[in-house]
C-alpha cells in the first residue's frame, strides 16, 4: 500500500450521477452552494402561529376574479395571525407571458387594497417595483437559484438529464394509449433515468436539447395519505412518474420553482386553488428529497356559475375568461361596484357564517371578521350577483351625499364621461339629489352600482330631461284626463307645501276628477273611476322626473326649484 507523502485524504471518486452533474453545469462554474442561499434567507423571525402567505400569479393577461379571491385569502390569514403576505411572480413560462400582465396584477391589487407587504409590490417604467428581504420575487431572475438546487438533486442522483425527443415522447403517449396504460415517463418508459455519463456527455457534445426530470421515489401501487387544511385527509397513489423540474429553455416548472421558492422565502401555508390538487403528490416527493419540512397545503374550491343545460337542468362550472366577462376584476369595476362591496361578497363567497356576523356587526370593519379553513366549504363558492348587488346597495345606502358625490364623480371620471361633465357643472344641485332619501330609517337603496347614477340623477340635469324622447304616463288615463291633472296641479301649486299638504291636495283633486281614494276601491269597481290616485300621482311624476319611478317626489321638487318644476309641468301640457 502506498503511503500518501503529504498526509492528505485520498479523494474518492465521483459518483455517476456527481460527474453528470458537473457536465451539465460546467459552463457555470459560479452556482453558488445550497447552503449560501439557506443563510441568505434565514427562517423568519414572527410570533408564533403567524402564517407566511402568498399570491403568485402568472403575468398571462387579466386579473382573474378567483386572483382576487386568493389575494384576499392569502392576505386576511396573514394580517390576523401578524404574518406576512407576499406577491411573488411566476413568469417563466415564455408562451403564455404578457408583459403588460404585471401591472394589471398590481393595478388591480391596488384598486382592491390588497397590495402585499412584501414582494412585488408596483411598476415602473415596465419593471417590477419590489421589497423585502426574501427576493429577488420575480422567477425569471432567480434561474441561477433553481440551477444550484437541481445541479444537487442531480449529484444525489435524484434528478436526471432526460434528451427524449418531441417525437419520441408522442411515440410512448400513443403506446401508452395503445396499451391502455397511464401517459406518463415512468419505468420503462424513463430511458434516460439511469443513463451512464458517457452515453450524457455524448448528447451534450451534439448539442442535444434536454430536460431535467425528478427520479421519482414513488410506486403507484403505494398510496400517500396527506391533510389538506380545507379538504381534509387526502388519499391517493404515489407520484411515479419522472416529471420535468427544468425545461429545455433552462427555465423551471412551476412544480419546482414552487418548492424552491416556497421553501427559501418560508412560506408556511400555500393557499391556492383546487387544479393543483392533484399535484401534491409530487410536490411532497420534491421537499422530501431536499430534505425540506413542506408547507401546509389549502386547496379552494373556485368561484362558479350555473350554466342552462338542453335538457333544462343547471350544471355548475368555473368561471371562464374566455366565456364569462365576470371572470374579469375590471368588469365589477366598470359596472360600478365599490371596491368595498366587492371584498364583502368575496369573503361571502368565503365563508357563508359572515352574513349573519354582518347583520349582528353592521358598524365593524371587514377585517374583524377572523376566517378560517373551517369555513371553507371543500367545493366551489357559487357566483350571486343578487348577492352582490345587495351588499353593494347597502353600503352605497350608507354614504353620505359628500362622500356619495365624490366616489361617484371619480368612477364617472373613468367610465362615464359625459355624466361626470354634467355632475361637475351643477355640483351643488347633484349633492342636493344625491341627498334625497339619504339618512334615517329610510335611506335609500335605489343605486347598487356607481352605473346607476345616470338613471337616478338624469331629471336633474335638463341637458338629459329635455332630450327625453317618450314620457311614460299611466296608459288608461288619456290626453285629456292628463292635462287635465297637470293643469290643476299647476295651478295650485304652492312652494310652501310640506309633503303631507302637497298629497293632501292630490288627493282631493283626484277625488273631484273622478279618481279612486286608492287602487282596493279602484278594483272593486274599476268602471266608476278614471283610475285611482296613484295614477294621478304617476302622472305628475312622469311630468316631473321623466321616469315612473324616481326618488321621492316631494324632495325631488324641493331639489328642483319652483320655475323648473312649473316649467316641466307646463311642458307637459300636449
Amino acid at each position: 500500500m502506498t503511503k500518501n507523502p503529504l498526509n492528505k485524504p485520498a479523494q474518492s471518486q465521483p459518483s455517476a450521477a456527481e460527474q453528470v452533474a458537473a457536465l451539465l453545469f460546467a459552463s457555470q462554474p459560479d452556482l453558488l452552494p445550497p447552503s449560501h442561499y439557506e443563510k441568505l434567507y434565514p427562517p423568519r423571525l414572527l410570533p408564533k402561529g403567524a402564517m407566511v402567505t402568498r399570491f403568485a400569479p402568472s403575468p398571462t393577461g387579466l386579473m382573474h376574479i378567483g386572483g382576487v379571491y386568493m389575494s384576499l385569502i392569502n392576505k386576511r390569514l396573514a394580517d390576523q395571525s401578524g404574518g406576512v403576505f407576499f406577491l411573488r411572480l411566476e413568469d417563466t413560462d415564455n408562451e403564455r407571458y404578457h408583459a403588460d400582465a404585471v401591472n394589471t396584477i398590481i393595478q388591480a391589487l391596488t384598486q382592491v387594497n390588497l397590495l402585499p407587504h412584501e414582494g412585488v409590490v408596483g411598476v415602473d417604467k415596465g419593471q417590477a417595483l419590489q421589497k423585502g428581504s426574501y427576493g429577488t420575487y420575480v422567477q425569471s431572475e432567480r434561474v441561477p437559484i433553481y440551477h444550484t438546487f437541481v445541479r444537487e438533486l442531480i449529484a444525489k442522483g435524484l434528478a436526471y438529464p432526460c434528451f427524449l425527443t418531441m417525437e419520441e415522447l408522442d411515440e410512448t403517449r400513443a403506446k401508452q394509449t395503445l396499451s391502455k396504460q397511464r401517459p406518463g415517463c415512468y419505468g420503462k418508459w424513463a430511458k434516460w433515468r439511469d443513463a451512464a455519463p458517457e452515453k450524457v456527455q455524448e448528447k451534450l457534445a451534439q448539442k442535444t436539447k434536454y430536460v431535467v426530470r425528478l427520479k421519482a421515489p414513488g410506486s403507484y401501487d403505494k398510496r400517500l395519505t396527506w391533510h389538506d387544511e380545507i379538504k381534509g385527509d387526502i388519499s391517493v397513489p404515489e407520484n411515479d412518474v419522472d416529471a420535468v423540474l427544468i425545461k429545455s429553455d433552462g427555465l423551471p416548472t412551476y412544480h419546482f420553482a414552487h418548492a424552491v421558492d416556497d421553501h427559501l422565502m418560508r412560506t408556511t401555508h400555500v393557499v391556492r386553488g383546487d387544479e393543483w390538487l392533484a399535484s401534491v403528490p409530487l410536490h411532497l416527493q420534491l421537499f422530501q428529497a431536499f430534505g425540506w419540512q413542506p408547507p401546509k397545503y389549502a386547496h379552494v374550491g373556485p368561484i362558479e356559475k350555473l350554466e342552462a343545460q338542453p335538457d333544462g337542468h343547471n350544471s355548475r362550472r368555473k368561471l371562464s375568461k374566455r366565456k364569462d366577462p365576470e371572470a374579469n376584476i375590471q368588469f365589477y369595476f366598470q359596472k360600478g361596484f365599490p371596491v368595498e362591496a366587492v371584498l364583502e361578497y368575496l369573503t361571502h363567497l368565503i365563508a357563508s357564517s359572515f352574513e349573519d356576523w354582518r347583520r349582528q356587526n353592521p358598524a365593524k370593519s371587514l377585517a374583524d371578521f377572523a376566517i378560517n379553513f373551517k369555513q371553507f366549504s371543500p367545493h366551489g363558492a357559487l357566483s350571486d350577483f343578487d348577492k352582490l348587488s345587495s351588499i353593494s346597495k347597502d353600503i352605497i345606502a350608507d354614504l353620505d351625499a359628500e362622500t356619495l358625490y365624490k366616489r361617484a364623480l371619480q368612477w364617472a371620471l373613468e367610465w362615464d364621461q359625459s355624466l361626470a361633465e354634467l355632475m361637475k357643472k351643477h355640483e351643488t344641485l347633484t349633492k342636493r339629489a344625491l341627498n334625497i332619501e339619504r339618512g334615517g330609517e329610510r335611506r335609500s337603496k335605489r343605486i347598487a352600482t356607481w352605473q346607476d347614477l345616470r338613471s337616478q340623477l338624469f331629471f336633474i340635469y335638463d341637458e338629459l330631461f329635455n332630450d327625453l324622447p317618450v314620457f311614460p304616463f299611466p296608459e288608461r288615463i288619456s290626453t285629456l284626463d292628463r292635462n287635465a291633472i297637470i293643469a290643476a296641479f299647476l295651478k295650485d301649486y304652492q312652494t310652501s307645501w310640506e309633503k303631507q299638504q302637497m298629497l293632501d291636495y292630490a288627493k282631493d283633486m283626484a277625488l273631484k276628477q273622478g279618481y279612486a281614494p286608492n287602487g282596493k276601491t279602484f278594483d272593486k269597481d274599476p268602471k266608476a273611476y278614471k283610475g285611482h290616485f296613484g295614477d294621478v300621482m304617476m302622472v305628475i311624476r312622469v311630468a316631473i322626473c321623466g321616469a315612473r319611478e324616481s326618488p321621492d317626489l316631494w324632495e325631488v321638487m324641493q331639489v328642483l326649484g319652483v320655475e323648473r318644476v312649473k316649467k316641466r309641468l307646463q311642458q307637459s301640457l300636449g
